[in-house]
């Protein structure tokens, strides 16, 4: 790899670690969390591919849960986190391209709605503004309780961005289908984990997997529409492979 390539890995691997660990929304039916890491392995693949990302996610996945008391889930994360970020690169390198702006605004237009259903239906209500433990140690992270309206406007703000973003073509429609399609890996990847090894290893009904289900696909449209419009901004700046660095 090229020197810049491993500077790469070590910023979005710090990313990743510090966005993962700032919100943490506790699951009582598997005992995970929900949190905003996709955002920085999404991003990770839009501007630098595969091998970043891959690396940056499961590295900087697995040790927010091992430093935040979800030690039981780092070596899935590990595996999961990685193989969800080199395919969303690859997918990206491979497949990205135009299209039309009318379908760019369609794609715009169902990121968002699914950000609002998942806020009505996941998302709203009392979430810890940072982990209730680190490195060992009990901390008192404050619990905030964010009204429905707040977070429904958060997120119309989001899906608003990621649509202007996709319309300019900053970053194509294409590439904002093309993560989903890799957070899909997560979303499986996760619910095979906690059905045969962590929820057994907890003394949880394997069957309880699939309650993480819904809440996985939600953190990767969420994931996918914080990085788009990040991406279409440091593109414009001059970062990523099609950068004159390059």
């Amino acid at each position: 790899m090229k020197r810049y390539d491993v500077v790469d890995i070590v910023i979005f691997t710090v990313a990743v670690y510090v966005v993962t660990i700032a919100i943490q929304i506790y699951q009582p039916a598997t005992g995970g969390y929900f949190n905003l890491g996709e955002s920085m392995i999404y991003l990770a693949a839009l501007l630098y591919g595969p091998i970043v990302a891959g690396i940056a996610g499961g590295v900087g996945a697995a040790l927010a849960d091992l430093s935040t008391g979800y030690s039981i889930f780092a070596p899935g994360t590990l595996v999961i986190k990685f193989i969800e970020g080199v395919v969303a690169g690859f997918l990206i390198k491979r497949f990205k391209g135009g299209v039309k702006p009318m379908l760019s605004i369609l794609v715009g237009v169902i990121y968002t709605g699914l950000l609002v259903f998942f806020t009505i239906n996941y998302w709203a209500g009392e979430a810890y503004f940072g982990p209730s433990e680190y490195l060992g140690f009990e901390i008192s992270s404050p619990m905030i309780n964010v009204p429905l309206p707040i977070w429904i406007l958060f997120v119309l703000i989001i899906g608003g961005l990621a649509t202007y973003v996709l319309f300019k073509k900053l970053v194509y429609s294409s590439e904002a289908i093309l993560l989903l399609l890799a957070g899909s890996t997560m979303v499986l990847g996760y619910y095979l984990y906690e059905y045969f090894i962590s929820n057994p290893l907890m003394g949880r009904a394997p069957e309880a997997a699939i309650a993480e289900v819904p809440i996985n696909i939600g953190q990767a449209v969420i994931g996918a529409s914080i990085a788009i419009p990040l991406a279409a901004w440091l593109r414009r700046a001059g970062y990523g492979e099609t950068s004159t660095r390059s």
